[in-house]
């Protein structure tokens, strides 16, 4: 335990002296971190001045370790989510949680780990049980965790020296079902914490790096989806083994003494490096964004009454360096509501760090150090920060990634501002994903969630050249769907009838995002019952803010269809097949699919009982444009047209003024001159239906007065109005009273 009293190493004639406890450590690492402004009150990087070779040669051990861990734990035992797509992450961390190496994955997590180990520190779990060396604990509940929804799990592993704990050895992946009554990763439809699925705060599960035997029974009672479960806990494990061993080997050859002070200059070097890189690539200033997303809840959800509404959720934040870093200030967006779209503070960073790192941590280690560089203020009350502990977080990542967008954005028009040209892109993130559940013929039941347009999407279109497609992850450095015969094998009744970029659907400008992506999935033999759900990735229905650079357009929102009662045994017949969402539109409007029930969502659905031959289709992954589409290289547009790329000629005629005509050989000739013509007359007829900014608000005033908007509309700015920031914003900018009020006009 670490209050059994301990004898200093090498000084057998001084008392015995007691080991820090949880608490002690925690208030300590704090104390000196605020009295100095330097971690841990670090003001010389003495050991990397003494013996820089030997500084480096110990955290290139200990940063090994982490790497080692990920790439052959998950090839141990793992789900495809974690196998195939990555999901997932393993970490060190000081004894009071803040990062020290991290593998490849899940980066962001780096600033969640604190929660729970300050939780089990201001709770007193090391004095009041103990903690063991090789101890396992875990935790997937948001407010005592961190974890940004129950669909993600931590693994924790303390290593203890003499009694002392000196390191958490840490494992992360994201669950293929979590146990909520909507199944999947993300429960939709959840009113409060206790509809979110297996949410467990930090407890300890095993011991001596091996797990209890009731864990496993509770994996495979309270989860649909428990042998992929138990694969994907035995794999954190594992890699927290790999990393136990490591840690106490890299302590014996340095010494308890070198191993504190290295792993502290090491987070305040990072710290440094990164203030340096905000300071040398930030335009000062405050950028501003906001986003915004419709959870439709009105006539679906009837049982809970007070949760029978739709909302519509104002995420807004500013980015303002300072001396310090950056502050991130969300003041301003919506407070909390009875659905599942709510988030805590630990899934708010976990949003907020990834443009961060990516960002600023390009050129040290990761660590703690990015964490002390930006000042976060998620006021609460609000949706980031809510001041009812039982508010569900089951889907958090549908308005969390929309802050990140907000964020990263701020960022890269920063950059641009200073000239880094490559850094300068559109940060998007329309990703998506499909959940459910089923019931096989002989009884089997299993839970799922398909990740694979969570896996990689189209980056935004650059300064300079278009986005690519398939190559951006915000949440992690290697984009990849998977392969579809591995989520085939997860879902037994759904079958691919095709996956392939989607035609036309990103966002127009001088240059286009990368083309978001579409499957078709098709239902065959179902057994007792498959039951398919949208865990609303995206926007859904909505889209963030300028997040077209420089005049372009967003990429569109990501949806589904739901295609049930078809005639595809005929249409099968023929030799053909739907293969996207385009082309399934285009057969049921040419009459060649007839569907009974065809349905297009662009935001929650309940669950879909599919049958044989329903098609279930969706698509993500689009992203945004950069500059005015009117700038586009003509030639640019009229490859796309070739290629297929944009198969639209009256859109891209429209959009971007290119006049063209296809040759006998099928190929488009551009016409120059009358190209030229074309886009005088546009820009022109901007100019004609434009109005001065002066009459321009002087109209929308009026309305602000009059409340002359949708009641959800409404709700949404007295939420937001509910803060002092962001009242004085509006109430100034429209020049109304401060105790103005949308709803009371």
């Amino acid at each position: 335990m670490a209050t059994i009293e301990k004898e200093v190493l090498n000084q057998p004639n001084m008392k015995a002296i007691k080991a820090p406890t949880l608490a002690e450590a925690v208030e300590k690492r704090d104390r000196l971190t605020e009295s100095t402004g330097n971690y841990y009150g670090v003001k010389e990087l003495s050991l990397k001045k003494a013996d820089p070779i030997r500084y480096e040669r110990f955290y290139s051990k200990l940063h090994s370790a982490v790497l080692a861990a990920r790439e052959s734990a998950r090839f141990v035992a793992a789900s495809p989510g974690s196998r195939e797509m990555g999901e997932c992450l393993w970490g060190i961390t000081t004894a009071e949680g803040d990062t020290l190496a991290l593998s490849l994955g899940f980066l962001s997590h780096t600033a969640i780990f604190p929660t729970a180990v300050r939780y089990m520190a201001a709770n007193n779990y090391d004095v009041n049980d103990g903690i063991e060396d090789g101890d396992v604990y875990g935790v997937s509940d948001g407010l005592t965790g961190g974890v940004p929804h129950p669909g993600d799990f931590y693994s924790f592993v303390p290593i203890v020296i003499e009694e002392e704990v000196v390191a958490w050895a840490v494992g992360i992946n994201h669950l293929m079902e979590n146990g909520a009554p909507v199944a999947g990763s993300w429960a939709t439809f959840s009113v409060d914490t206790f509809m979110d699925g297996l949410v467990v705060p930090p407890m300890r599960t095993g011991r001596k790096l091996q797990q209890e035997s009731w864990w496993k029974a509770i994996w495979e009672r309270r989860t649909r989806a428990a042998t992929m479960n138990i694969l994907d806990d035995k794999m954190r494990l594992a890699g927290c083994a790999m990393i136990h061993e490591a840690t106490h080997k890299l302590i014996d050859e340095f010494g308890i003494d070198y191993y504190k002070t290295a792993i502290r200059e090491v987070i305040e070097e990072s710290r440094r490096r990164v203030l340096d890189n905000m300071k040398s690539t930030m335009v000062p200033g405050t950028y501003t964004g906001a986003a915004f997303r419709m959870a439709q809840y009105k006539g679906l959800q009837t049982i809970w009454s007070h949760a029978d509404k739709n909302t519509l959720i104002h995420i807004r934040a500013s980015v303002e360096p300072n001396e310090n870093g950056l502050k991130i200030d969300t003041e301003g967006t919506s407070r909390w509501g009875h659905h599942a779209y709510n988030a805590t503070p630990g899934a708010s960073d976990a949003a907020v760090f990834l443009g961060m790192i990516n960002s600023f941590s390009h050129n040290t280690k990761v660590t703690a150090g990015i964490e002390l560089a930006v000042q976060r203020h998620y006021p609460k009350g609000s949706i980031l920060n809510p001041d009812n502990e039982f508010t569900s977080n089951a889907n958090p990542w549908a308005q969390t990634v929309t802050l990140n967008n907000i964020g990263f954005g701020a960022v890269s028009r920063a950059m641009f501002s200073f000239g880094y040209l490559e850094e300068a892109f559109c940060v998007d993130g329309n990703w998506g994903a499909w959940q459910g559940q089923g019931t096989a013929e002989d009884g089997t039941a299993y839970g799922f969630t398909n990740f694979e347009w969570l896996g990689g999407s189209s980056r935004g279109a650059w300064c300079f050249k278009d986005g690519e497609p398939l190559v951006w992850a915000a949440w992690s450095q290697m984009a990849t769907i998977g392969d579809a015969e591995e989520f085939e094998s997860t879902v037994p009744p759904m079958f691919y009838l095709g996956r392939k970029l989607l035609p036309g659907y990103f966002g127009a400008g001088k240059y286009r995002g990368g083309p978001g992506e579409s499957a078709v999935h098709w239902c065959v033999e179902p057994g007792q019952h498959i039951g398919i759900t949208r865990p609303n990735g995206g926007l859904s229905s909505t889209t963030s803010v300028a997040l077209g650079m420089n005049g372009a357009y967003p990429g569109p929102s990501s949806f589904m269809i739901s295609a049930r009662g078809t005639n595809l045994d005929e249409v099968n017949a023929k030799g053909l097949a739907p293969r996207d969402a385009r082309e399934m539109l285009e057969m049921t409007d040419s009459g060649l699919l007839k569907v009974d029930d065809l349905k297009v969502w662009k935001t929650d659905c309940p669950e879909l009982s599919m049958e044989h031959n329903d098609l279930f289709v969706d698509a993500a992954g689009s992203s945004g444009g950069w500059g005015d589409p009117l700038d586009r290289d003509p030639m640019a547009v009229i490859e796309d047209l070739d290629s297929g790329t944009c198969p639209d000629y009256d859109f891209v005629n429209e959009m971007h003024g290119v006049v063209a005509t296809k040759n006998g050989s099928g190929n488009w000739v551009l016409d120059t001159s009358a190209t030229e013509a074309k886009r005088i007359v546009l820009r022109q007829g901007r100019l004609d239906e434009s109005v001065d900014v002066k009459d321009w608000w002087k109209a929308e005033r009026e309305i602000v007065q009059n409340a002359a908007f949708f009641p959800e509309v409404g709700l949404m700015y007295n939420e937001s109005l509910s803060f002092d920031k962001f009242r004085d914003e509006f109430t100034s900018f429209w020049n109304l009273p401060r105790e103005f009020n949308v709803l009371e006009g």
